[in-house]
């Protein structure tokens, strides 16, 4: 039997601003039942809060000026579906424009405040022309890394999925001791590679 909406809803909130927000991916992954399953249609499935931490982690520090503002969500039941944009501020040209690549979630609700299932989806061409986008106006112009979480775009979306005025970005990977950042699936050794066609 589904779970009330008020209930379903407030545990996404929670979620998102855990998360995308709040950038504490560990607090997030203690999101997840300890039988969670986390499915990224390009980087494979991860199993539990510990995996899906550790997959967090060594990609989003990567490339540290992407954030990910909310476009929409919708609730069905147990079910909730949103879209976000993955983006960065313009370094380069300080308010201008920028690009991004869209990506969609779905997720399962448990019950008690968390998730058993989360899929990712987006496409890899828009990535990777973002990719090079930030290559030209992110990674220069940063190169102490003071601008990279200033995340002053958080879009005309969704009223509540922003930061209280004067948040400061604190990703949870800033400084972790043999923490790796990658973009390359052959140096992830944990999980499950999704198979090829």
């Amino acid at each position: 039997m589904a779970h009330s909406r008020d209930e379903v809803e407030e545990a996404f909130k929670l979620y998102y601003r855990t998360g995308p927000i709040g950038e504490d991916w560990k607090a997030w992954s203690q999101l997840f039942t300890d039988d969670a399953w986390y499915k990224d249609h390009y980087w494979g499935t991860f199993h539990g809060p510990a995996e899906i931490e550790k997959f967090l982690d060594v990609t989003m520090s990567f490339a540290p000026g992407v954030y990910t503002p909310m476009m929409w969500y919708s609730i069905d039941g147990d079910r909730v579906v949103w879209k976000g944009m993955n983006w960065a501020d313009n370094f380069k040209n300080p308010g201008g424009d920028k690009i991004g690549f869209e990506t969609m979630q779905l997720m399962e609700y448990a019950g008690d405040g968390k998730w058993k299932s989360e899929e990712d989806w987006w496409i890899a061409y828009e990535m990777q022309r973002f990719a090079k986008w930030y290559q030209e106006f992110g990674e220069p112009y940063d190169p102490d890394g003071t601008m990279s979480l200033a995340r002053d775009d958080w879009g005309p979306w969704v009223e509540w999925a922003r930061p209280e005025p004067g948040h400061k970005a604190r990703p949870s990977w800033v400084g972790q001791k043999g923490l790796k950042p990658t973009f390359s699936l052959k140096e992830i050794d944990f999980g499950v590679r999704n198979p090829t066609k």
